[in-house]
């Protein structure tokens, strides 16, 4: 039986969830309250250089800090530090006294914030520097943070639409955007890339604090031009109620269109919403950062001044499949092609 609407946002990952434990006692992750150090990974011998590790607690990050650290973990000293909510800064404030890190790996949205607080408040003219995981629209040089780099979180418009292509046998030609204005720039980015594969894509403009029936006028207006639909991860249109109240109304009303999201929990075959989406592999992520920690050791612990955000190495495909079925036309064998299909 589909959920409703309230129902399928309760069931939606947002926010934090429990890290369960690691195989390995040496970096096994722990739960607790207050300043918390939720990992370690010690290498044998004393002395060994630190680095520090902000996260939130989510399976996700376990995935990432999992790559990460068995990467890492033989050759320098991690220490992963709960770091989300209202004590994030504290938290990254404290690791960094405990720890004096050579280098920092800052994972998602609110510990870079709270980390660019940290910077902003401590009167330091120079820090560590940063490889930046799990963040949105990361992309070039990160100059809002000082001394930092990263690989960014979404995957290119471009690859995800090559995929989608494999499996809907419908041309899929002109791709639609709703986008609010601070957000152009990457669009535009992508939209540059994607031409080089004969599709389009066309962008329908929300205010920067838009409602939900301004999310709905906007899908109808768009769905009528368009044969795919890439929804952005932007916190400011993905609030709960403007899913359940804007989105969710729009993309189930003909004419339908499979959705690109970039988040797994968009994808659910009890609400129709995401249809698609292509994700970094975490684990992978976490050793790809491990790489670029290590370009920064050889580099004397600074980031080179040429270095942009890289783009995930590693991904993975999930469909919805009830969705997909009911709607669109499959290509023969087109889910051999998928990594995660949910029925």
């Amino acid at each position: 039986m589909a959920l409703n609407r309230r129902e399928f946002m309760l069931t939606l990952p947002i926010g934090a969830g429990m890290v369960s434990a690691c195989s390995s006692a040496s970096r096994q992750l722990r739960a607790g309250s207050g300043y918390e150090e939720l990992g370690t990974s010690t290498p044998e011998g004393a002395g060994k250089t630190s680095i520090l590790v902000a996260m939130p607690q989510t399976s996700q990050t376990k995935e990432v800090w999992t790559g990460l650290s068995d990467e890492l973990g033989k050759q320098y000293r991690l220490v992963a530090v709960r770091a989300e909510g209202p004590s994030a800064v504290g938290a990254i404030t404290e690791g960094i006294r405990r720890t004096q890190p050579a280098g920092i790996v800052l994972m998602n949205n609110p510990t870079v914030a709270a980390y660019r607080s940290f910077q902003g408040q401590s009167g330091l003219t120079a820090f560590p520097p940063a490889v930046i995981v799990m963040t949105s629209f990361l992309d070039g040089h990160p100059t809002q943070v000082a001394s930092a780099t990263g690989i960014s979180y979404e995957i290119p418009l471009i690859t995800v639409v090559t995929n989608l292509r494999r499996l809907i046998a419908s041309p899929i030609e002109r791709v639609g955007v709703l986008v609010r204005a601070p957000l152009r720039g990457f669009v535009k980015r992508q939209a540059d890339l994607a031409r080089r594969e004969q599709i389009s894509v066309i962008e329908q403009e929300v205010s920067a604090n838009p409602n939900a029936s301004e999310i709905k006028w906007a899908l109808r207006k768009l769905k009528s031009q368009i044969h795919a639909l890439w929804i952005l991860n932007d916190d400011h249109l993905l609030t709960p109620r403007l899913i359940a109240e804007g989105w969710l109304p729009g993309v189930n009303e003909r004419p339908y269109c499979p959705s690109i999201v970039g988040a797994a929990s968009l994808v659910s075959p009890s609400q129709s919403f995401g249809s698609f989406a292509v994700l970094p592999d975490h684990t992978a992520l976490g050793v790809q950062a491990a790489n670029i920690v290590f370009d920064i050791a050889e580099n004397s612990w600074m980031v080179s001044v040429n270095a942009e955000a890289e783009p995930p190495v590693s991904t993975t495909t999930t469909v919805d499949l009830v969705q997909v079925r009911e709607r669109f036309l499959l290509r023969d064998n087109a889910l051999r092609q998928v990594d995660r299909i949910l029925e």
